[in-house]
């Protein structure tokens, strides 16, 4: 098996554009630096062209860009209608109504459906507005995000359990860069009113969800040279560093140049992904090829991202006979640095992007593999195939 060798930049972070892509809809005059191709982002920029007093929005696969544009589309008085796949719209979503009615807002959920009706958001006397986080951090980076020009201050708490909360200390820094002044409060947070943007530009950072799978390829099978690692970063993938690190791979940092190549031994580690629950399908598959026993834990949110993820891994180590244990909120996983290769294998990723990754992480490896719907990589990643060199 020849060497592997990456040498590029990867594209700009679709969590950072998707989040620019709402301020800009506020402000026009905001010019966002960077490239995104990818669905999410396509459907986010479409979307927020549709918004009008009766609208209606296609929101594609993304759960962040449904999100998003719920909060988004509410600030407009009238009805809006936001469509989605039948998956997504199966993922949890009470918490964004819940909280479009703590902004006197009501929507329902019918079908592929959300229906929206508004009369722009409401302060109630002497309220404190509720963001549940126990299913998603996304309800409360929606709010800060759309809590520009408001004429009155938006106060609001965090309650429930926080899951994947680095996104939301993401939002609230990337916004507070751009001149939103938000304010600690007895029972919270507090936006001023009137709040506007300071900022007439935007470079928008690169994916580090994408970046750390090129980078695990790099590990399990080469070198993998990124050439626009930012200088400084709030996405929480960031910490992909540390673990291949700790796992014994050869990471350097020149500047934006960030180098990553197979160690002589790759070793196992025990990681609780919590807070970037992203990383576990690729680096579960990094995992496998370790010397040792690697424990993945701390997140059960995984069981409702675009797929089941772990069930989905262990489908995937089921049909290659990878030795693993599954666990509510990861996965044990008994590497072997010398895996049997198999052949003719056909593995259904369940139209997620990040199921194609791990599959594609394991056919660089010389498994057999044959992915079903592998164009799901298009929701995040569709530069992926030309950087891997290979074909889907």
């Amino acid at each position: 098996m020849a060497e592997f060798l990456f040498q590029g930049s990867i594209p700009s972070s679709k969590s950072v554009f998707n989040r620019a892509l709402i301020v800009q809809s506020y402000f026009p005059v905001l010019d966002l630096h960077g490239f995104a191709g990818c669905d999410d982002v396509r459907f986010m920029r479409e979307g927020l062209k549709g918004i009008k007093e009766r609208s209606r929005i296609d929101c594609g696969e993304g759960g962040t860009t449904f999100r998003f544009m719920a909060l988004r589309a509410s600030r407009v008085r009238g009805v809006h209608v936001l469509k989605g796949s039948s998956r997504l719209m199966s993922r949890p979503q009470q918490g964004l109504i819940d909280l479009l009615k703590e902004l006197g807002v009501q929507a329902q959920i019918k079908k592929n459906e959300m229906h929206i009706v508004s009369e722009g958001w409401k302060k109630f006397k002497n309220h404190v507005v509720k963001v549940d986080t126990s299913e998603s951090s996304q309800y409360a980076s929606a709010l800060i995000l759309n809590s520009w020009l408001l004429d009155f201050d938006l106060e609001f708490q965090l309650v429930g359990s926080k899951v994947s909360e680095s996104y939301f200390l993401l939002t609230l820094e990337m916004l507070k860069g751009m001149g939103l002044r938000i304010k600690q409060s007895a029972t919270g947070f507090l936006v001023p009113m009137g709040q506007r943007l300071e900022k007439l530009s935007y470079e928008v950072e690169a994916d580090m969800s994408s970046m750390f799978t090129m980078a695990s390829a790099g590990v399990l099978a080469g070198t993998s040279i990124i050439e626009n690692f930012p200088e400084h970063t709030e996405q929480p993938d960031k910490v992909f560093v540390e673990i291949f690190k700790k796992m014994g791979a050869m990471v350097e940092r020149d500047g934006k140049t960030l180098t990553v190549k197979k160690p002589a031994k790759l070793k196992a580690v025990d990681w609780n992904l919590f807070q970037c629950p992203d990383l576990f399908p690729a680096l579960a598959v990094v995992c496998s090829f370790a010397e040792g026993t690697s424990k993945l834990f701390g997140a059960p949110h995984l069981v409702a991202k675009e797929s089941n993820r772990i069930a989905k891994v262990a489908d995937l180590f089921n049909l290659l006979g990878i030795q693993h244990e599954v666990l509510e909120d990861g996965m044990i996983i008994h590497g072997n640095p010398k895996q049997a290769l198999k052949k003719n294998i056909v593995f259904n990723p369940d139209e997620d992007h990040r199921m194609v990754m791990a599959a594609v992480l394991m056919k660089l490896m010389g498994q057999g593999i044959q992915i079903e719907h592998p164009e799901a990589i298009n929701k995040s990643f569709p530069e992926f195939w030309g950087m891997i060199g290979i074909k889907p």
